[in-house]
């Protein structure tokens, strides 16, 4: 498995970047002029380098990563940090971007809904 997390606050300008196709991820230390607009996440360790191909699951959702930004594993890895970006590019538009694709209209996104990255 890459990385399991379960959100556990929800901002309340999330819905802001979800108009938007996309969600900010952050461990429980997300900076305050940021985290009205994350999703807050327990903190957990990434176990596996980040792959395009890889499966993405929210909820019961299936997503799959179709691009991944220079800094996007870092970022995850040492602050549970990314930019979840919901449009299926091949190529990122930011450097802490994981673009996803799927059949969903928008993704599951709420508070306790499990965040799986790789396979589970």
């Amino acid at each position: 498995m890459g990385y399991s997390t379960t959100i556990i606050e929800v901002g309340p300008d999330a819905s802001d970047f979800l108009a938007e196709q996309m969600a900010i991820t952050f461990a429980g230390n997300a900076p305050e002029e940021l985290r009205s607009y994350c999703f807050v996440i327990d903190k957990s360790e990434l176990t596996s380098p980040l792959a395009v191909g890889q499966p993405v699951l929210i909820g019961d959702q299936e997503w799959r990563i179709t691009a991944i930004g220079d800094v996007a594993e870092k970022n995850l890895g040492a602050l549970g940090h990314v930019t979840l970006v919901f449009d299926g590019a091949s190529e990122p538009r930011l450097p802490g971007a994981l673009h996803l694709s799927g059949s969903h209209p928008e993704p599951a996104l709420a508070a306790g809904t499990r965040l799986v990255i790789g396979n589970a």
